[in-house]
C-alpha cells in the first residue's frame, strides 16, 4: 500500500502544490491586508464579511483542485503508462482503489478543513467582536456551506467517474465541469421548460448535486474494478 501511495504522489505532486497555493493563497493575502489596515488604524477587516468572502474565494479556486483530484485519480496512471505496470503486480484492484481513494480524498478534506479553520478559528481572533458562534449563525456562512459543499462533492465525484472511463486526465477534469453544467441546466429546464414549479431551489439543487457526486464516485469505483486495462 505504501508503494502505491507514493506512486500516486509522484503522479499528482504538482497538483497538490497547486491545490495548496490556491487554497491558502487568498488567506495569506487577506491576513497581510488585515495587518496592513490594522497598522493604519482602519477597521475595514474587523467584521466577519471580509473573512467569509475570503473563504468563498479560496473555495472557488479550490473547486478546480477538487475536480482535478477526481479527474487525475485513475486516468493519470494511464497517461504515464503505469496502469499496465500495475496490472502485472500481485496487488488486488481493491487495494489499488483504496489507495487512490485515500490519496484523493485526503487533500479534498484538507482543503475544507483549512478553510473552516481560518473561518472559525483565525478570523474570530483577528476580527474584533466576532466569535465562532456568531460566524455559524450568519446567513452568508450558511449559504457558503449550501453552495460550495454540494458543488465540491459533484465535481470530485464526476471527475472520479470520468477518470475511470477516459484515458485523459485533462479531459476527465473538463468533463466534471461539463457534468456540473448539464445538471444545472437540466434542472432549470425541468422547472421552466416543463413547468415544474419549485424544482430549482437551493435544497433540491444541493440534494441533486450530492446524489450525482456520490453516485459518480461509486459508479467510477465499480467500473474500475471491472475494467480490463488495455
Amino acid at each position: 500500500m505504501k508503494s502505491l501511495f507514493w506512486k500516486d504522489y509522484r503522479i499528482n505532486r504538482l497538483l497538490l502544490i497547486f491545490g495548496f497555493v490556491v487554497c491558502v493563497g487568498p488567506w495569506v493575502i487577506a491576513i497581510a491586508r488585515h495587518m496592513q489596515l490594522n497598522m493604519r488604524g482602519e477597521g475595514v477587516w474587523w467584521g466577519p464579511e471580509p473573512w467569509v468572502s475570503t473563504s468563498s474565494i479560496s473555495l472557488v479556486l479550490s473547486l478546480f483542485t477538487l475536480a482535478m483530484l477526481g479527474g487525475n485519480a485513475i486516468a493519470a496512471e494511464r497517461a504515464d503508462r503505469s496502469a499496465e505496470f500495475l496490472a502485472y503486480l500481485p496487488v488486488s484492484r481493491w487495494s489499488i482503489l483504496a489507495g487512490k481513494s485515500l490519496f484523493a480524498l485526503t487533500p479534498a478534506v484538507a482543503i475544507w478543513m483549512v478553510n473552516l479553520a481560518f473561518l472559525f478559528w483565525v478570523a474570530p481572533r483577528l476580527a474584533e467582536g466576532v466569535s465562532a458562534a456568531e460566524m455559524v449563525r450568519r446567513p452568508e456562512v450558511r449559504e457558503f456551506f449550501d453552495v460550495f459543499g454540494p458543488v465540491s462533492v459533484l465535481l470530485f465525484g464526476a471527475g472520479w467517474f470520468w477518470s475511470a472511463v477516459l484515458h485523459s486526465h485533462g479531459l476527465a477534469t473538463g468533463m466534471s465541469f461539463f457534468t456540473l453544467a448539464v445538471v444545472v441546466f437540466g434542472m432549470i429546464g425541468i422547472e421552466y421548460g416543463l413547468g415544474v414549479d419549485g424544482f430549482f431551489t437551493n435544497e433540491s439543487v444541493a440534494t441533486v448535486f450530492l446524489i450525482v457526486g456520490i453516485s459518480g464516485y461509486i459508479v467510477g469505483c465499480a467500473y474500475y474494478l471491472r475494467r480490463l486495462e488495455p
